[in-house]
């Protein structure tokens, strides 16, 4: 056999894979930083095998980070994604599909972008995703599908696994509220609160201070924590051993009883004259800071040259400390004591046998960005359906079927307008005018809209203040 020249044997095929411009990127994304099983160190290295095995140099491509960030999060939103579009790539790599997105629109906006930018090629490092191809696509597709699917799974594992936990009286997570611990029958049993028996003493004696006259910083024995958290702690329902969730009272059931969490510090009578003693040193408080009249803002002045176009009257203090209202513009004042009894005793004659009226929420629920999400949602599976073949189909449709299920119950929820229903209680309006302080009659007076204009003395011996209500009153 003759041996061929060196010079004359045929170049080496370079791969179809391979170009001189090619600018490799790697995707890498943590949901948590204290994630081991996805940490940063085995995404990088399955990635640059990956590389490796496609013909690349993995010593040339460039790593972008988005840590501490959820699959859900959009891609816009996303430093280090936004940042790897920016670097025009021709190859991305991730270590698994949901690195790069665990919603389906998300990652239908990335493969979009991927296709308007000189057909940028999307692969993973475990092979489930290469975009090279059609059929590669549509795997990808199918599995987004299933990774948004399964996110969406978990969540609704973790809120039923909640919402068991509070109707059990379970505690959930974090640090016990004061004056109570966490108790547990073994390392890995439930957990629950319990009475801190080295917290509640002192707790009771504060509280039996407080009721005898004291205030929030005269306790004999300091407590633990600050003023303005015995606060918070006196005003919620903790001391009563329950539990608010969204602002809510966590209820049974019956949607009426508390589900109790803790052994109760307070009871019912001793609660509530605790709240009653809040509001006392709330009232003298705040009078004693402001130093105003409590009709402030409802008050009016004809006093000047003009009385069609009255001035506002606003709260002061004598020199001798004494509460009056006097005129923004200086025409003149006159003496609370010789104002409020008179407004007082209209509210009352006009007011005072109608009952106390509750206000009902309902509504509110708006599910406009959801609904959206799952009707796009529903297009992209629909596609995916009419491409598929084989046992994936069923898996596509039987993810549409959820989805589906899901759109009609948030639908049926969806109602975004709030409504106020008012409802009469058992409490008469003079009974809560000589149960409560100047904030909350001041309150009562504002409902009715209690307008008050002050003239000057009359020479023909007229009433000097006359009093209206521009709220319409009760049949």
């Amino acid at each position: 056999m003759v041996a061929m020249p060196v010079h004359s044997l045929p170049a080496p095929r370079v791969p179809a894979t391979f170009r001189p411009e090619v600018r490799i990127a790697i995707s890498l994304r943590l949901s948590r930083s204290d994630d081991a099983s996805t940490s940063l160190d085995v995404q990088r290295r399955a990635c640059r095998d990956s590389i490796r095995a496609a013909g690349f140099d993995p010593a040339t491509a460039v790593e972008f980070l988005d840590d501490g960030v959820s699959g859900a999060t959009p891609l816009a939103d996303r430093e280090g994604m936004s940042q790897l579009m920016a670097y025009q790539p021709t190859h991305v790599w991730a270590w698994k599909i949901d690195r790069y997105s665990r919603s389906v629109r998300e990652f239908l906006a990335l493969v979009e972008w991927a296709e308007s930018t000189s057909r940028v090629i999307l692969a993973t490092a475990d092979g489930s995703l290469n975009t090279a191809t059609p059929g590669g696509r549509l795997v990808a597709l199918i599995l987004v599908a299933l990774a948004e699917w399964e996110r969406q799974m978990m969540t609704d594992r973790i809120l039923a696994a909640h919402a068991e936990r509070r109707e059990q009286g379970r505690w959930g997570s974090g640090k016990a509220p004061f004056p109570y611990k966490v108790v547990r029958e073994h390392e890995k049993a439930p957990a629950y609160l319990d009475a801190d028996s080295s917290m509640v003493p002192l707790v009771v004696k504060a509280i039996g201070e407080l009721l005898a006259g004291g205030n929030l910083v005269s306790s004999s024995e300091p407590l633990p924590i600050g003023r303005q958290q015995w606060r918070n702690l006196l005003r919620s329902v903790v001391l009563r051993g329950w539990r608010s969730f969204n602002g809510e009272l966590i209820v049974q059931e019956d949607g009426v009883t508390p589900v109790q969490f803790a052994p109760p510090v307070l009871d019912a009578v001793t609660y509530a004259r605790v709240q009653q003693r809040l509001a006392e040193l709330a009232v003298g408080e705040r009078a004693e800071r402001t130093a105003s009249p409590f009709l402030a803002g409802m008050v009016w002045c004809a006093m000047g040259e003009d009385p069609s176009v009255p001035c506002r009257m606003s709260g002061g203090l004598t020199p001798r400390k004494k509460p009056l209202y006097k005129c923004q513009n200086g025409h003149g004042a006159i003496m609370a004591h010789l104002l409020e009894p008179q407004v007082q005793a209209e509210f009352l004659e006009r007011f005072g046998a109608e009952p106390v009226m509750e206000p009902t929420y309902s509504g509110g629920l708006d599910h406009t960005g959801q609904l959206a999400d799952l009707e796009a949602s529903q297009v992209r599976l629909l596609q995916a359906v009419s491409l598929a073949s084989g046992p994936s189909v069923q898996i596509l449709v039987d993810k549409l079927a959820e989805i589906q299920a899901a759109h009609a119950r948030l639908t049926a929820e969806h109602d975004p307008e709030v409504r106020v229903t008012l409802t009469a209680t058992d409490t008469l309006l003079y009974e809560a005018w000589e149960a409560t302080g100047d904030d909350t009659r001041a309150a009562l007076l504002a409902e009715k809209g209690c307008r008050v204009v002050v003239r000057r003395p009359a020479k023909d011996g007229g009433g000097r203040v006359s009093v209206s209500w521009t709220a319409p009153t009760a049949a």
